[in-house]
């Protein structure tokens, strides 16, 4: 989800308060396992770098 469709889902009028919390939690949640998933990436990628350099 991107930030403009978070916006949108947050302006409407009908939406409570504590719903437009909860959408924004959800949306950082989904965020930061993106971020761990692309972090463990990295890390295989750099695991295999420092293989091949070793030998």
């Amino acid at each position: 989800m991107t930030l403009a469709e978070i916006e949108k889902l947050l302006d409407e009028q009908r939406i409570t308060k504590e719903e437009k919390i909860r959408i924004i939690r959800k949306a950082r949640c989904q965020l930061l396992e993106e971020i761990h998933c692309k972090q463990q990436l990295l890390d295989q990628l750099d695991y295999l770098l420092y293989e091949i350099k070793k030998d």
